[in-house]
């Protein structure tokens, strides 16, 4: 190493004289810690209402296949979901256990960060109440989803990063590498935050910490535990990479304009609270914090991405907890008087108020009969993000229907067959959801376990079936027609409330084709 690169490296491990730690009040943090534990407390007193998600099946599904990748997520969330499954069980409660503690762990991370970059008492209590009053949080916190542990995950990178420029300590990078690549493993969104991190860091000083060691041992850590699952994708040509390029050849995803796009993210994030985020991306532009400015860079580059990919409106938010946290010690700082306080204290109160009002929206508060009620006057536009059937639930609720009766009523024709028919009667499913439902319920109803060419069930194959005899969910009648010697109608399901579990179930006679010999025709990723 030459002279500069030396003098690159003692820089880089030395803390700067500005950014030593403060001592910050340890009641703040024990205020937001209590905020946590209710907010854990409040998403567990709702967890069993409304019914499984279909994604929810699927993810008990892929539990049960553990591996390294799957069509649509990396291995991470499975693995977790076999381990709740094997320990807690598979109720309502017991897995949607760790979104909660997952939600209750941002609120305590936006805390810690909020202190981290300087705030006292009030910073860190407005950013974990912040996060708490940011509806899409809170969602992402009642329902088992590949959304979980994003907020948790981004925050504790980003507080190390922090800890990393605070200290001077490189050996940190080894932690962020670790964390990242864990990150990675449960998202791969995370990937799209740390390319307009990287353009943060070539645009500020923290450029030379692209020349220590540490940083490349951290890229070293972060690439031993993504590798397993780059492989797995290698290895089968990329499915992740065929299914976005389906789904946008399919144009199954809302294309926002721009007004609709902020729109949709003031909404998520909360449309009063969303005020800190502006303000947290303004204050690390600030003297204050300098050093800081990567992260107001990569926010604007970050949704700058988002937008031009056409991102979902919720696949923009495990940024928004960072935000706030910024957001609350940029409101300290500013308003310093007595009245100005007073002033944040009732915005705040005023978007407590807001949050109540869409609550509904995020956490299953009311019965399903008053939230379809509440639907009918809300006066807000709803924005899907996918071009779908929808009900007058949010998409969130309405795929909570349907499934155990469609169990239901596959059992009651599947049982009415023969022991020899049985035998051969395979159950496919067009939607993973289905054959999630059959695949859950199924055992206690004498079902066998279903098949279906959707996302990662294609790699389970055929389980032995030729298609002598099948009973079939969410096909056209058309296309079993052009392929079935004979089609009858099983049931006609028509259910309240149910967006994917409706549609007739059909049963079919006789493939023109052995589903083991052209499973390969079956294959649909979208």
């Amino acid at each position: 190493m030459n002279d500069d690169g030396k003098d690159a490296v003692a820089a880089a491990a030395l803390p700067h004289p500005a950014l030593a730690p403060q001592s910050v009040s340890p009641q703040g943090l024990r205020i937001a810690a209590s905020i946590s534990v209710c907010v854990i407390i409040f998403l567990l007193c709702f967890a069993r209402r409304y019914g499984y998600m279909a994604d929810e099946l699927y993810f008990l599904a892929c539990a049960e296949h553990p591996d390294w990748g799957y069509v649509d997520l990396p291995p991470m969330l499975p693995w977790l979901t076999w381990v709740v499954r094997h320990t807690i069980g598979s109720s309502l409660l017991a897995i949607r256990f760790y979104p909660a503690l997952a939600c209750g762990a941002t609120v305590m991370l936006a805390a810690q960060l909020a202190s981290e970059l300087g705030g006292r008492r009030r910073a860190v209590v407005t950013a974990a109440v912040l996060v708490v009053l940011s509806p899409v949080v809170l969602g992402t916190g009642h329902i088992l989803s590949t959304n979980a542990l994003d907020y948790p995950l981004w925050l504790a990178a980003v507080l190390l990063l922090v800890r990393i420029e605070k200290t001077g300590q490189p050996r940190l990078w080894i932690a962020f590498g670790a964390v990242v690549g864990v990150a990675l493993l449960h998202k791969y969104s995370l990937a799209f935050y740390l390319a307009p991190l990287l353009v943060g860091m070539l645009l500020t000083p923290w450029r030379r910490w692209l020349r220590t060691r540490w940083f490349w041992a951290g890229v070293a850590v972060l690439s031993i535990i993504v590798m397993p699952n780059i492989l797995w994708q290698v290895d089968r040509g990329f499915p992740f990479l065929q299914l976005q390029h389906n789904i946008a050849n399919n144009h199954r995803n809302v294309i926002l304009s721009p007004a609709q796009f902020i729109f949709a993210q003031a909404l998520l994030a909360n449309f009063l609270s969303f005020a800190f985020v502006i303000a947290g991306a303004v204050f690390f532009f600030t003297p204050p914090m300098k050093r800081f400015r990567a992260f107001g860079w990569a926010f604007l580059a970050y949704m700058l991405l988002m937008y031009a990919l056409h991102a979902k409106d919720y696949q923009v938010a495990p940024v928004y907890p960072t935000m706030f946290a910024a957001g609350a010690v940029a409101a300290e700082r500013w308003f310093q008087t007595r009245w100005s306080r007073r002033l944040i204290v009732g915005y705040i109160f005023a978007a407590a108020a807001l949050l109540v009002a869409l609550l509904p929206l995020c956490v299953p508060v009311l019965s399903v009969e008053l939230l379809d009620r509440y639907c009918h006057h809300l006066p807000l536009q709803r924005l899907e993000p996918e071009h779908n059937k929808h009900t007058s639930l949010p998409d969130l609720y309405s795929d909570n229907f349907g499934w155990r009766e469609t169990a239901e009523m596959v059992s009651h024709y599947y049982n009415a067959l023969t022991p020899e028919e049985r035998a051969r009667t395979a159950i496919v499913g067009n939607f993973y959801g289905e054959s999630g439902a059959i695949d859950f319920f199924g055992p206690a109803l004498g079902l066998p376990k279903a098949i279906s060419g959707h996302h990662s069930y294609w790699y389970w194959g055929s389980r032995g079936y030729t298609g002598e005899s099948v009973i079939a969910l969410d096909f056209k009648i058309e296309t079993l027609k052009s392929h079935c010697a004979s089609v009858s109608l099983v049931a006609d399901r028509d259910i309240p409330w149910a967006r994917n579990a409706s549609g007739p179930i059909y049963y079919c006679r006789k493939l023109d084709f052995d589903l083991t010999k052209h499973w390969e025709d079956l294959k649909h990723f979208d």
